[in-house]
């Protein structure tokens, strides 16, 4: 009896450290701050946002040289702006998984057509 009890532990542990790996896993994505620093690229290469800190970014590409914007996420939506003014521009969430993000309102458009932008982690640097 004791040397199943002693199994019966040391399999609950294992059980129980396999299943934190696991849940940490799945919870790295745009939403977690530490991963959301770096470099996120469009799939096209020509736009590219960069997450400095919590609350600073940059955005560079076919469209945007190299301008600094302050951020902060509320919800499912990114509030973007540049510092020093009050007007910021709302980008929904779309959607998120561990190396994407899609984020609505990213580009002019005229009509129906979508303007919504994805954007890849960069995990090479």
């Amino acid at each position: 009896m004791k040397n199943f009890n002693t199994i019966l532990l040391v399999t609950v542990l294992i059980i129980s450290l396999a299943s934190c790996d696991k849940e940490n896993s799945d919870h790295v994505n745009f939403y977690d701050s530490e991963y959301r620093e770096g470099l996120w690229i469009s799939p096209d290469k020509r736009d590219t946002l960069e997450f400095i800190d919590n609350s600073n970014l940059i955005r560079k590409g076919e469209f945007y040289v190299y301008e600094e914007y302050l951020y902060r996420i509320e919800k499912d939506t990114l509030f973007i702006k540049l510092p020093n003014t009050t007007y910021e521009t709302q980008h929904l969430i779309m959607t998120t998984d561990k190396n994407s993000v899609v984020l609505g309102n990213m580009y002019l458009t005229i009509g129906f057509a979508d303007n919504s932008g994805m954007f890849l982690k960069d995990n090479e640097n």
